[in-house]
């Protein structure tokens, strides 16, 4: 159980991680571009669409710190700086945004992504005081979040019902 906090035995996990992320963004980004005209009019797909391709790009630069040869407790660093910052700027700011403004967006996608890169952010804790999981933690959290883009890029594709602003009266 020691492997969870040598980086080097992570190498080829991290690299598909950074592969499969970088293979996501684009398809998120082609399932926006084929719904586009009635996404373009939903704030809550606009945002979901902006953020998973967001995530997966992150995703990609998580898993490049881990990829690096650097000392164990520099990437541990880099971990909780990075997915922190993520944390905050990406679903914290829809969460934020939607308590203070009540826009009737649902929430529990972004905290859930919020909860994903805590998980990775403790996984650069545990590096550090070589304690719990170790790099298992952000594999746990970024591939996760793997998954969740898969979904939302499925549902990116399904018609959406424009708003009732855009809708014609017969």
């Amino acid at each position: 159980m020691e492997t969870m906090y040598h980086p080097k035995e992570w190498h080829e996990a991290y690299a598909i991680l950074a592969s499969g992320g970088a293979v996501l963004a684009g398809l998120i980004i082609v399932a926006t571009a084929v719904r586009a005209d009635q996404i373009l009019f939903s704030l809550h797909w606009r945002l979901r669409a902006r953020n998973s391709t967001l995530s997966m790009i992150t995703i990609m630069i998580g898993s490049n710190f881990v990829l690096l040869p650097q000392d164990v407790t520099l990437l541990g660093v880099e971990l909780i700086v990075f997915n922190l910052t993520c944390a905050c700027l990406l679903p914290g700011a829809v969460i934020v945004n939607e308590l203070r403004k009540h826009e009737g967006l649902p929430i529990r996608i972004p905290v859930l992504a919020a909860s994903f890169y805590l998980l990775a952010a403790a996984g650069g804790v545990s590096l550090i005081v070589h304690w719990g999981g170790g790099l298992y933690l952000p594999f746990a959290a970024y591939s996760a979040y793997l998954l969740s883009a898969v979904i939302t890029a499925f549902a990116l594709l399904m018609p959406h019902p424009k708003s009732s602003k855009s809708k014609k009266v017969s």
